[in-house]
């Protein structure tokens, strides 16, 4: 009898991703308000160096580096799960058969679950800042799908790579990671990158991400040196989600072409 496709592939992914979930937060008391405590405590300390020390007056400072934070957040914790997440599951490997493509997917779908509930205490927070719905927050969805697309191609890739390849995983965790927190406007402004350097620097789509997701939730940002606010960029918007759809698609036929080695390796 042939299985489903819910049976064989969506309802492993939610057990792996709820008994991940279950594991993490088993014995606390706070749960997973946990989850929200490192890039909370790094805004705050973006915060104080950029108002206290800089002396940078902007409105909503704290808004703009949480919504940011919030994402540079599952971006680096999805590329480092899923660059382990086929060493870890590998007794599960090879004692089941099952598909393989399931565990980077649940990885990825584990900590899209902390954004996405980082993200609803971020709707509180502007909130209670009084920031107004805009009608550009219709297009966070397209955002949400962008870019979990581009972490789900890099990962499908990285986690069957680095069953051989293991320095793929300091790789990515030393330097990587590191070089890419500093080219995506986390904790600066896109308004502050070089005129001359613009186009560059937004063919990186993580880039072009965390500058869209600011533009569609909070107001134009007012910057103390008089720079008006950049207007929404669609075609590098466009360009993003393009590449996404290609590194998903290569990431996909990278995972098929390898994953049979995959118990060999382990």
């Amino acid at each position: 009898m042939q299985i489903s496709w819910r049976v064989q592939f969506w309802e492993p992914i939610l057990v792996l991703v709820w008994r991940e979930l279950r594991i993490r937060y088993k014995r606390t008391i706070f749960g997973f308000l946990w989850s929200l405590a490192p890039p909370i405590a790094q805004a705050f300390i973006w915060l104080v160096v950029v108002e206290k020390i800089f002396r940078y007056d902007i409105p909503n400072y704290s808004a703009y580096l949480l919504c940011n934070a919030f994402a540079w957040q599952f971006i680096q914790n999805s590329l480092l799960d899923g660059c382990s997440v086929m060493l870890f599951h590998m007794p599960l490997i090879k004692a089941f058969p099952m598909r393989r493509e399931i565990l980077p997917v649940a990885s990825v779908t584990s900590n899209l679950v902390h954004f996405l509930l980082a993200l609803v205490v971020l709707f509180i927070y502007l909130q209670v800042l009084r920031v107004p719905i805009r009608p550009q927050w219709l297009l966070l969805p397209f955002v949400l799908v962008g870019l979990i697309a581009l972490v789900l191609g890099l990962v499908l890739a990285l986690s069957c790579l680095t069953v051989f390849y293991l320095d793929l995983k300091f790789i990515l965790d030393s330097f990587v990671l590191r070089l890419l927190f500093f080219a995506c406007p986390v904790f600066y402004f896109i308004e502050m990158v070089p005129a001359n350097w613009y186009h560059a620097y937004m063919l990186n789509p993580f880039a072009v991400y965390l500058t869209v997701l600011r533009q569609i939730l909070l107001p134009p940002v007012q910057l103390p040196d008089g720079r008006s606010a950049l207007p929404f960029d669609w075609l590098h918007f466009l360009i993003a989600l393009l590449m996404s759809a290609v590194v998903l698609l290569i990431g996909w036929l990278i995972f098929r072409r390898y994953q049979h080695l995959l118990a060999e390796w382990l």
